[in-house]
């Protein structure tokens, strides 16, 4: 048996080879929290209490999957997204707080009580398509994505906070599934942008374990979903539509002209909290 205190320390120690010792601590510190379901001030104020059999078998199970550079998110099942627990695996990436700026973009441009038709295209976890229609409560949300393991997870996401959505398995890449899609007075997207070549330079933790489909273009293409996301846009015969994407810092600008390029108009970026380029905003007239 070993104590709360115990049980840190050495979680922290068993990972700081593959994490800095700040963010072994705070890993460690999540595990501990979601095993004793304490808080953060809790585990402190009952640091020399024992773990018990249960929580001590469960912690072990943890700690391997951690060392072998699983994301804690994926140990414990969850991820926190605009306030709220989301359950993840492996078949979605883990929201990140740079997409809650793109959620916080949306909200600006745009009032709570308005009748919008949204298209997520991409959903992954569901924390766009979920975060949107729990603030736009009358709009009408639909969420798509090439992964059926991705919308299973979604479902279940958006069943939990009573969400309203719908989910369509589909390719937005073909011409074919995009033509069976409704009117829709916005389409935002956190799409796949990251050319393959940049695998070799990524943390093992997001490349081992977070799905490549969702992460990945081709090297020659690496505007491949801006392209097919602002021509689908402007090839619909109805009133405007608002474009909301985030981007691969590296080719936020070559987005912007790309989507100048393509006809789109009011075509912005927008930089994040770390000051790099995060996120696009453009109007198909």
């Amino acid at each position: 048996m070993i104590t709360l205190k115990q049980a840190l320390q050495d979680c922290s120690t068993a990972l700081q080879s593959h994490y800095g010792d700040r963010e072994a601590y705070a890993i460690s510190h999540m595990l501990i929290e979601h095993l004793t379901q304490f808080s953060k001030l809790d585990v402190l104020v009952h640091a020399n209490d024992m773990l018990s059999e249960q929580q001590l078998q469960n912690y072990h199970a943890a700690l391997e999957r951690l060392q072998q550079q699983e994301p804690i998110q994926y140990v414990l099942g969850y991820a926190w997204f605009m306030n709220k627990q989301l359950a993840v695996n492996n078949a979605v990436l883990i929201p990140r707080p740079e997409t809650e700026e793109l959620i916080a973009l949306i909200k600006k441009h745009h009032t709570s009580n308005e009748s919008l038709a949204i298209l997520e295209i991409g959903t992954g976890s569901g924390c766009i398509a979920i975060a949107l229609k729990d603030h736009f409560k009358q709009a009408e949300v639909w969420a798509i994505d090439i992964s059926e393991q991705a919308l299973v997870v979604a479902q279940q996401n958006a069943k939990t906070h009573h969400c309203d959505i719908h989910f369509k398995h589909m390719d937005f890449l073909d011409p074919a599934h995009q033509a069976i899609l409704p009117k829709f007075d916005i389409i935002v997207s956190n799409p796949p942008y990251i050319p393959i070549q940049e695998k070799q330079t990524m943390d093992q933790h997001v490349i081992q374990h977070e799905p490549d489909s969702a992460l990945f273009v081709p090297d020659d293409v690496p505007l491949l979903f801006y392209k097919a996301i602002a021509q689908y846009a402007l090839q619909q015969s109805h009133g405007p539509i608002a474009l909301y994407c985030e981007l691969h810092q590296d080719y936020a600008l070559q987005t912007k002209e790309l989507f100048d390029q393509l006809g789109c108009a009011s075509v912005r970026i927008y930089k994040d909290l770390y000051e790099n380029w995060r996120m696009l905003s453009a109007i198909k007239k």
